[in-house]
């Protein structure tokens, strides 16, 4: 004769036969084999023994859990995780370190002494018309944005060493012509292939701005005999 009976449902939710087993077969098997109880549902938080949450979705920061890899070319933890572009620190030409500006109130030589002027360029026409720009001996080097003078604005005259100025200081002579830029230079309307000797007044044509040429050293003053100017 076939015994029936109603199933039972254990405190974990297994359901078994009562007349056959004194206790959940199933619970009874997991805890002798070292297993968990069935893990809930998903999203759920239950208070079952042996419950557990669920493991978070990657790229979460759950416990235990590693923060995502960077990707390649990110400076993690630098301005909010934003790429830095290799080389956008200075997209221009690397300076030169023995580059000198033209700065009010002469310039400094490497021992700190004032670096004496010895001529001007004052541009008369173009983008920065009535600008002056100190002359020192040796070669001067004429560009847009960087070298010893500096003429702003002016997209005909090439970014550096569009031309060059010198000056002898054992002649006593000043020189122009032109360097590494594509547009022709001319010296009182006249073009200029090499360097050519220059005078008190003399205008330099370089892209739309012309400079007039003033000499400081000559006949009446030189600076490397005191009092020359007596």
């Amino acid at each position: 004769m076939e015994i029936k009976s109603k199933p039972v449902e254990c405190p974990n939710g297994h359901y078994y036969n009562a007349a056959l087993h004194a206790s959940c077969p199933i619970c009874a098997g997991a805890q002798g084999s070292g297993a968990f109880a069935p893990t809930e549902a998903p999203g759920q938080m239950g208070g079952g023994v042996g419950s557990f949450q669920p493991t978070e979705a990657p790229n979460r920061s759950g416990s235990g859990a590693f923060a995502p890899t960077e990707a390649p070319g990110q400076m993690g933890g630098y301005a909010g995780g934003v790429t830095v572009p290799v080389g956008s620190w200075n997209a221009g030409v690397v300076a030169d370190p023995f580059e000198r500006e033209t700065s009010i109130g002469g310039d400094l030589t490497a021992d700190g002494q004032v670096e004496p002027v010895v001529g001007w360029l004052v541009c008369v026409d173009g983008p920065v018309r009535g600008t002056d720009f100190r002359i020192h001996a040796g070669y001067n080097y004429i560009g847009r944005e960087s070298g010893d003078i500096h003429i702003h604005g002016d997209q005909q005259i090439s970014r550096q060493n569009h031309a060059m100025i010198a000056f002898d200081s054992s002649e006593l002579t000043y020189y122009v012509g032109p360097s590494a830029g594509r547009n022709l230079i001319k010296v009182n309307g006249k073009t200029v292939l090499n360097a050519v000797e220059i005078h008190s007044y003399d205008v330099i044509s370089i892209g739309t701005t012309k400079l007039m040429f003033v000499a400081l050293c000559g006949e009446h003053f030189r600076w490397d005999v005191e009092n020359s100017h007596e």
